[in-house]
């Protein structure tokens, strides 16, 4: 058959493929869970997807001709349950005749596809929005209380080199922590509290490979690094957290070409909008698990008890903003009903800079991710940045607010939140075990944070700065193509035990339908939002008031400290970008 004919006879099946899709769209046209089939879902704008409950991709649009053809992967019922989805070989001839044909014969492959093997696009756009087989939040899934993954990662292709677990027999890594205390944890089949630094020992009997940590904190980490690799010591990974960017990246090397994923089709513990945020340099250098976000945590039994409107409901409604926000913090008593002290709102001073700009429609500070060399971009003087910064001082100055003007931090007004003297929580420190007496027969909830009311407002999750990556230089090549293995395990095992948390722990118990609808989102609407190295001992902390403007007070005037600072940040961010250089 000529090209000619062949490309004739692909588009009369096209158009018979359209009008049947046209047919079932109609059927189902209050449903949720359909994706463009032009556009790849995880590349759908966030902004336009918050109002639907984190269900999926919208299916608002009008089947007037003018709107983009879509096609139903799955269909779910008012439960969130997946009632049917198509078939794999379906959605592979989906792509065949929507592609154009090459010269080969074979169809074409878009920019954004390129490197995918065929499987792992037909995951893409499949497996992601099956979540009756997700296996992170399968309705019928047992949580995991072995060191290992309950679901194989041998077959993800997710080391280009086909490096598998037993790979890693015999190997040694060494890296230093990111932080003095543990970032995640599980419980062992007898209720022992596994933390993360155990786990590492345990992989030496589950896997024999031999993890060699140091625990340090924070830029002491990133320091240490540095030094073991420019003395020709062992160093394998570099650990960061969302207080060592971008130092840590700044040591870190291009895994663009030795890595392939693609969110949860190809790995299903690591977070590709993540990896895609971290990029440097325009290359991947990021593996990160899924879910390591930052959202508001609130204590729904107490909102209940209080008499005060549901934040997540509102979420849910459409109605979660700024004003239903402040006006829900406003609404609390000061003393609960036992009498004790009851602290409103809970953040640190620090996050609240960086995170709420983006509710905004403005990230403050961000990594040029399409810049050929690494840079970063600041919107410190953006009109929006600054709205933001006076919207969140305003609420911290209106209420019963958890401070850490004290400099001895907040950990006892975040524990609150599981002992009934604290109402709502800013951090990911909320999603470690806590058990206590009261947390038995309580339930804590979580929602985005608000957009703001202006028409560019966007609800948001930041992204908590956990990752891994592989140095600059390394004295042991042979190992890494191991450490990328050993990422891609420590993500999906930290990945795995925040889902499991979400579905064994008392007090938050999540059911199938409210874990689809937390995964959805934290995997759609994460922002970047970090800090360069929290600015600590910089001039914008030692010659300005502007954190301190968070703490509660109206001593301070943020957007007055934010013009002081507006240069001295420029100069930090530049001093940044020069670590290990």
């Amino acid at each position: 058959m000529s090209r000619f004919s062949r490309y004739i006879a692909a588009v009369l099946v096209l158009l018979m493929l359209v009008s049947v899709t046209s047919c079932r769209q109609n059927s189902a046209a209050e449903e949720h869970g359909f994706v463009d089939a032009e556009q790849d879902a995880s590349e759908t704008d966030g902004a336009e997807d918050n109002n639907n409950s984190g269900s999926g991709a919208s299916a608002d649009s009008a089947d007037d001709g003018s709107a983009p053809q879509k096609r139903a992967y799955y269909v779910e019922d008012d439960d969130g349950y997946v009632v049917s989805t198509v078939p794999d070989d379906e959605i592979d001839k989906d792509y065949r005749l929507n592609s154009e044909y090459a010269t080969t014969g074979d169809y074409y492959v878009s920019p954004k596809d390129q490197g995918l093997v065929k499987s792992e696009r037909r995951a893409t756009e499949a497996s992601k929005y099956n979540f009756d087989q997700n296996p992170l939040i399968n309705r019928d899934r047992v949580p995991n209380k072995t060191a290992l993954p309950s679901f194989d990662i041998d077959d993800t292709g997710f080391v280009r080199s086909g490096t598998r677990l037993s790979s890693l027999r015999g190997h040694s890594l060494s890296f230093f922590t990111a932080d003095n205390f543990a970032a995640w944890s599980y419980r062992s089949e007898s209720g022992e509290l596994i933390d993360e630094w155990e786990w590492f020992k345990l992989l030496r009997s589950e896997l024999g490979l031999d993890i060699k940590y140091t625990v340090k904190q924070h830029s002491a980490s990133t320091q240490a690094a540095l030094q073991a690799m420019n003395a020709g010591k062992a160093c394998d990974i570099i650990y960061s957290n969302h207080v060592v960017f971008p130092s840590a990246l700044c040591i870190s090397r291009n895994i663009t070409d030795l890595i392939s994923i693609n969110n949860l089709g190809s790995s299903p513990g690591v977070c590709k909008m993540t990896m895609d945020l971290c990029k440097w340099g325009n290359t991947l250098r990021l593996v990160s698990p899924i879910g390591c976000v930052d959202v508001l945590w609130y204590n729904q039994t107490l909102a209940q008890e209080l008499g005060l409107s549901d934040p997540h409901v509102m979420w849910e409604k459409g109605v979660w903003n700024w004003d239903s926000f402040k006006n829900f913090l406003l609404s609390a008593p000061s003393v609960t009903k036992t009498g004790q002290k009851l602290t409103a709102f809970v953040e640190w001073s620090h996050n609240a800079s960086y995170i709420w700009p983006s509710t905004n429609g403005c990230v403050y500070i961000k990594i040029d991710a399409n810049n050929s060399v690494p840079a970063v971009m600041t919107a410190w003087d953006n009109p929006k940045t600054l709205e933001a910064w006076e919207f969140i001082t305003s609420v911290h100055n209106s209420v019963e607010f958890g401070s850490d003007a004290d400099g001895e931090g907040m950990e006892q007004a975040h524990l609150g939140l599981y002992e009934g003297t604290t109402l709502m929580s800013a951090t990911m420190f909320t999603q470690v075990y806590r058990d206590t007496e009261y947390s038995k027969n309580i339930r804590i909830n979580w929602v985005p944070y608000p957009k703001s009311n202006n028409p560019y407002g966007q609800e948001i999750c930041q992204y908590y700065g956990f990752g891994m990556m592989l140095p600059q230089k390394t004295v042991h090549e042979y190992n890494v193509d191991i450490a990328l293995k050993f990422m891609e395990l420590w993500a999906t095992r930290f990945t795995e035990s925040l889902f499991d948390n979400l579905n064994t722990f008392e007090y938050y118990n999540f059911n199938y339908k409210q874990r689809k609808q937390y995964f959805d989102f934290v995997t759609r609407n994460v922002v970047f939002g970090l800090a360069m190295n929290d600015f600590e001992g910089s001039s914008v902390v030692s010659d300005t008031n502007f954190f301190s403007a968070f703490y509660g007070s109206s001593e301070y005037n943020v957007k007055t400290e934010a013009a002081k600072a507006s240069g001295l940040v420029q100069s930090y961010v530049e001093e940044s970008l020069k670590f290990g250089r």
